[in-house]
This record gives structure tokens, C-alpha cells and sequence, in this order.
């Protein structure tokens, strides 16, 4: 029987993958030009925002709460039986890139300019604690941060990367900017515009609701540039695995007994990051020295920052 080498199915000796298969020199190093997103600033941010950074809650849709009605942005104002509030999915619905230009002091620097949307709920509360109604608020904010981005230049990129046959996306040469965020709900009260003579229903007609939001955020200035870069060669994946046939019951008795869920870490475990004790007779096959099932693998605590006070106006 004669035998097959599939490297004679190319003509080339160049080392690349050919049928998914690198070649004989496939583990040597090589210099590699490659077209990379190049962070050259950045910068991290935690705010606690109140109703001084962006305004009393409002409406984030035309609706209906409690047999009132409300226009996208009017001003949320509580039922007449309301005694407390509390603020529910709190999220960065978007962040808005309003502005970027170069810093007219500091060449090679960018003025960045952004808007931050929140959603979330608010939720109507009696003096007894029973839910009356609730509404979908929203607020926004906005921040500004000069970071380096060198310098501006006045070439443009073109590539059909982003198009069809015979379209091309046009991109600027300056640089780009992505921003990661993540807001936490920290408070929620009742805020009354008169003063306390004022009868109760007198005082809710005048009331708004004010929240406390904290929002962290990193923000990137970024380039599309041509980096050289060492590789050993294109990267091979696995073969698939076929899973379907693992039997059910033999996978569930595999599992370490999740004693996490009946017996909550106390304090000090959780802050080591282990799991609580089981009984030294179980069958545990972890090798956490006595930690019991399902240790925590991570083993880490990042701790707790209080929100400052400083905002950016």
C-alpha cells in the first residue's frame, strides 16, 4: 500500500498550517506582523453619585404607576401612601462617547467626554413594608478625563473588514475609546421640596425621589496599529468531544456535596475563601487540608472600598 504525506499537498516550505496540520517546524519562533488594538492610556474611576451629580429620579418611559402618568423624563413623583422607597436592577443601560479632542495644553493628549444612562426601578413602599407600585427611572451623568493618545494625524484607515464586496468603513486615525462600567445601587429615599408644616399629602405632591449610585468605570485610549510579535505558528484546536452519551447519574455522583448551600461560610471563612467543614468521614476527594467539599479554588478577597466623595463635574 503506498503511503500519503499530506505536506506534499502544498508546494510551499514556509512552515504554515496546511489542512489544520502546522508544520515540521511549526514550534519555532518566528517574528509575526500582526494588526493589534494598542491600549496607550488609561484610567480607572469610582464615583458615588447623588441626586447633586444628576437631578431627582425620572421617568424612563411614557406610563402608567399607580393610577399616574408619566412622560419619558418628567420627574418621579411619589404616591400619596408611600413611607419608604427602594431602588431595584440598577444598571448601565449605555455610555454615551459625546466629545473627543485633542487637549489644546498638553500635545498628545485627548479630552474625552462622556455620558453615563442608568436604569433601574423604583419601588413604592407603605408604612408596613407592602409594595404599592413601581416605576422604571433613569438618570445620566456626565464625566470628563484627559488621557494620552499621541498625536493627531489626518490619515485615513479604509477596510472592507466591517462591509461587503465593494464597501469599505472609512475609520479616523485617532484614537478610539472604550469604556467598562459597572453600577451598584447604594440608597434610595423620599426628598421633600417643602417644609414639614405642610400636611403629609401636601408634602408627597412636593416630594421627589433621590438616589445614590456608585459606578465604577475604566476607560481605554486605544489604536489600531501593526505590532511585531513572536509566534510558533497558527494556533490547532482539540478535536470536538462528544459528551452525549456521559451517563446522568454518574456525573451527579461525582460532584463534591455542596455543603456551601445548607451551611453558609461564617466570616472568617469567607474571607479566607474557604468552604465550610463537613464531617472528616465523608468522602471527599478535595485536597483543601480539612476545608471540607466544594472549596473555594480562588482562595481571594478583594475587600471593600468605600465610595469617595469627590465627583467630576
Amino acid at each position: 500500500m503506498p503511503t500519503f504525506d499530506i505536506f506534499n499537498c502544498s508546494s510551499n516550505n514556509n512552515n504554515e498550517a496546511v489542512g489544520g496540520v502546522t508544520g515540521s517546524a511549526g514550534n519555532k519562533v518566528k517574528d509575526e506582523c500582526i494588526i493589534a488594538f494598542k491600549v496607550y492610556d488609561f484610567c480607572r474611576m469610582q464615583e458615588c453619585l447623588t441626586a447633586d451629580n444628576f437631578g431627582p429620579a425620572r421617568a424612563a418611559a411614557d406610563s402608567t404607576y399607580c393610577d399616574r402618568t408619566v412622560s419619558e423624563g418628567d420627574v418621579i413623583v411619589p404616591p400619596s401612601a408611600t413611607s419608604s422607597v427602594t431602588i431595584e436592577n440598577l444598571s448601565v443601560q449605555r455610555v454615551v462617547i459625546v466629545n473627543k479632542t485633542p487637549n489644546p495644553f498638553r500635545p498628545g493628549y485627548w479630552d474625552i467626554d462622556l455620558k453615563y444612562v442608568f436604569c433601574y426601578r423604583i419601588v413604592f413602599h407603605d408604612v408596613n413594608g407592602n409594595e404599592i407600585c413601581n416605576v422604571n427611572a433613569q438618570n445620566s451623568y456626565n464625566s470628563r478625563m484627559t488621557l494620552f493618545g499621541s498625536i493627531a494625524t489626518e490619515t485615513l484607515i479604509s477596510s472592507d473588514i466591517f462591509g461587503g464586496t465593494g464597501e469599505s468603513a472609512d475609520l479616523p486615525a485617532d484614537p478610539f475609546v472604550i469604556v467598562e462600567s459597572k453600577a451598584v445601587a447604594l440608597a434610595a429615599d423620599i426628598h421633600y421640596n417643602r417644609c414639614c408644616c405642610d400636611t403629609e399629602e401636601s408634602l408627597l405632591d412636593n416630594a421627589d425621589i433621590h438616589v445614590t449610585i456608585g459606578l465604577f468605570a475604566i476607560v481605554k485610549l486605544f489604536r489600531l496599529v501593526n505590532l511585531v510579535v513572536e509566534s510558533k505558528g497558527f494556533c490547532i484546536p482539540n478535536e470536538c468531544e462528544d459528551i452525549s452519551s456521559v451517563d446522568a447519574c454518574e456525573f451527579f455522583n461525582s460532584l463534591d456535596f455542596p455543603m456551601d448551600i445548607f451551611a453558609p461560610p461564617q466570616r472568617a471563612e469567607f474571607v479566607a475563601g474557604v468552604s465550610a467543614n463537613i464531617p472528616a468521614n465523608n468522602n471527599s476527594n478535595t485536597s483543601s487540608g480539612g476545608c471540607g467539599c466544594g472549596c473555594n479554588s480562588a482562595g481571594t478577597n478583594t475587600g471593600c472600598t468605600r465610595c469617595g466623595s469627590n465627583t467630576v463635574r
